[in-house]
């Protein structure tokens, strides 16, 4: 890819994402913007070069955003004259409009990536405004692409897709975190437990992914008369899990919905 990045912000996930789009770019002229010293330390030991908010505005290609959403209205308005770079936003609860206060009149494109980015299993959902060329969107998509996978949306979805795959991956989680605990009133070892659900998780996912058949279908083959899953399914209705799980990702998607008509 022949893009300049430049990260304003490098935490986690900017580190996620360099460090899977690294390989497909030039070696040099990216850089960070960046107020946490051992942050810096981190963009400098990754091949990134530390410079101000203006320096980096004015010769980044892609000026990616992953500040606190909170920190966005501390960005000055930088008059770039002439350069265009397209501005991606990584912001949770963050419109396009919001975004195009700081940087009027660029292409911005608004992702919500997750977590499991830092393992190159990510899912990446992007919104593009009107201006945001085709050559500009197949970048940044590929960008993407080098964390996971990618799912390019309307904007009036992100806040419930912050419910789903955003925030999801912290609600998978708990329900491992009770796996964990399952097996240690048997005596399996954590490490051992750790094993059979994350591998089962993966292997429900890619069954989803790849066997055509819907979630309800796919439990239904695993399910017999009289059997194990039955008898754990039986609980699941009793304690009504499947709606108490649907009303955890709708809280979230309601308060990113929240955050989003604050700005």
């Amino acid at each position: 890819m022949t893009l300049t990045l430049g990260f304003i912000g490098f935490g986690k996930m900017a580190e996620a994402l360099w460090n899977g789009a690294r390989p497909q770019l030039a070696p040099e002229g990216h850089c960070v913007f960046e107020i946490n010293d051992s942050r810096q330390t981190v963009a400098t030991d990754l091949g990134l070069k530390v410079t101000s908010v203006e320096a980096l505005s004015q010769h980044a290609t892609v000026i990616i955003l992953c500040i606190k959403p909170q920190n966005l209205a501390d960005l000055p308005i930088i008059d770039l004259g002439t350069h265009r770079p397209i501005i991606v936003s990584i912001l949770a609860g963050t419109p396009i409009s919001a975004i195009a206060e700081k940087f009027p009149g660029l292409p911005i494109a608004r992702v919500m990536p997750n977590t499991p980015c830092m393992v190159g299993e990510g899912m990446s959902a992007i919104t593009f405004s009107d201006d945001v060329s085709d050559t500009q969107a197949t970048d940044i998509q590929t960008l993407f692409r080098s964390t996971g996978d990618v799912v390019v949306v309307p904007e009036s979805w992100m806040d419930m897709i912050t419910g789903i795959s955003g925030s999801g991956p912290a609600f998978l989680y708990r329900l491992f975190g009770s796996a964990i605990s399952a097996a240690a009133t048997q005596g399996i070892p954590e490490s051992i437990a750790i094993q059979l659900f994350a591998q089962t998780l993966i292997g429900a996912g890619r069954m989803v992914q790849k066997s055509g058949k819907s979630p309800n279908q796919l439990a239904a083959d695993v399910t017999s008369p009289g059997g194990t899953t039955l008898a754990g399914l039986t609980e699941f209705d009793r304690h009504e899990i499947d709606q108490h799980f649907t009303d955890v990702i709708l809280k979230a998607a309601y308060r990113s919905k929240e955050l989003s008509e604050k700005k």
